[in-house]
């Protein structure tokens, strides 16, 4: 008999008060979810903006609920930054989609270096300190030369105390096209890491000197002469 009463009870409240679901944004299917001014869709007892990419305008996407922009988006509207390609309504790289002019198996001419694909020469310091002749070295050697030496003081006091105290450097070795693949780069290596000691023994600090080498792969000398030029290491200023 209290059963009754009670359920009886219960339908009385639901007619004459209203039995709604749970309050927003609880609830237990999407009609819960659009009521009141809310719109959504139920997920895991929760209202929220959409359940899946398709709910979300284009250029967005559903992430834990939410539309948010896709990163990178791009259509006939939407343009890239840049002017960079849009590719399957993605921002590619711009540099990618033109011809590069350099690579590391497409060297820049001396005097130059590559950057984002490009040639571009260093920056230009004030007098005495634009250009630094590359030093030479003798054969499967990596003693510096004193004219050599001329050279790298002159750098040194640009760097220091002149214009390009603000600068880094990249020291490239060099080797002619003589003797084994690996033995040259070695040795190309080296002959970069006895400029760097050179400087960094005058008051340049390591963090500003990088080495590199390239070995006998930009080698092009078919005598003495071009071996001599063959055997450096380019200075480049960054």
């Amino acid at each position: 008999m209290f059963r009754m009463f009670a359920w009886t009870s219960l339908v009385v409240v639901c007619v004459f008060v209203g039995c709604a679901g749970p309050k927003w944004p609880n609830c237990e299917n999407d009609d819960h979810c659009n009521a009141e001014g809310h719109k959504g869709v139920c997920l895991n007892g929760k209202c929220v903006d959409c359940r899946d990419d398709k709910a979300c305008s284009t250029g967005q996407k559903c992430e834990s609920g939410q539309c948010v922009a896709v990163v990178g988006y791009c259509d006939e509207k939407t343009a890239c930054p840049g002017g960079a390609p849009c590719v399957k309504n993605r921002c590619g790289d711009k540099v990618a989609s033109e011809v590069r002019e350099c690579s590391d198996d497409k060297p820049c001419p001396q005097g130059s270096r590559c950057e984002n694909g490009h040639c571009v020469k260093p920056p230009q310091g004030g007098p005495g300190c634009s250009e630094f002749p590359a030093p030479k070295f003798d054969f499967e050697q990596s003693t510096l030369r004193e004219a050599s030496k001329q050279t790298l003081q002159r750098l040194v006091g640009c760097l220091t105390t002149g214009t390009l105290k603000s600068s880094r450097v990249l020291l490239t070795g060099h080797c002619d096209n003589r003797g084994e693949y690996e033995f040259n780069m070695s040795l190309g290596a080296e002959r970069a890491e006895v400029i760097k000691s050179f400087l960094s023994a005058a008051g340049v600090g390591t963090d500003r000197i990088a080495t590199s080498s390239r070995g006998k792969l930009d080698a092009v000398g078919t005598d003495e002469a071009g071996y001599e030029n063959d055997r450096r290491v380019d200075i480049e200023i960054r």
